[in-house]
């Protein structure tokens, strides 16, 4: 006997299309071609001077944040700087709502290690509305409980 197997129902993450960058070419970019699933948790990891800030924040964020500028008035376009095209071959897929911002944490300017971004107040959303909380005992909430030992008798 078979029994007709399902295949499972593609969550709704998965049927949306990806960011696509092809022949990009910013910084020290040179022909990058690479293509990013949509509403999931990208990290892009790398040595330093590999790209990553070169791709994430001078080839996607910065046409997002083009295409964002675009769509104000006239009249509001006047007074904000003119932005350029990332030099890219293909660049598509992408929508006006994604921003990236990037602060360095330490004084290094070498390093771009340790630069943060408004991912931790998401995923601490994330995790507050589909998380369950854990009940521990008061020692995981807290640095100050006191413990007692003793010797001796009471009386």
């Amino acid at each position: 006997m078979s029994k007709a197997t399902k295949s499972p129902a593609l969550h709704s993450a998965d049927s949306h299309d990806l960011i696509r960058v092809h022949g990009a070419r910013v910084n020290n970019l040179k022909d990058v071609s690479i293509e990013i699933p949509k509403r999931r948790l990208t990290v892009f990891t790398g040595v330093s001077g590999s790209g990553k800030s070169s791709l994430v924040f001078s080839t996607i964020a910065a046409e997002s944040r083009r295409m964002i500028n675009e769509t104000y008035s006239t009249f509001v376009q006047g007074f904000m700087p003119t932005l350029s095209r990332p030099d890219v071959d293909v660049l598509d897929g992408l929508t006006t709502a994604i921003i990236v911002g990037q602060e360095r944490m330490g004084a290094n300017p070498r390093s771009t290690v340790g630069t943060v971004t408004d991912a931790n107040a998401m995923l601490r959303m994330l995790f507050s509305r589909l998380g369950d909380p854990q009940i521990g005992s008061p020692n995981a909430y807290s640095f100050n409980v006191p413990t007692v030992t003793s010797s001796g008798a009471i009386t």
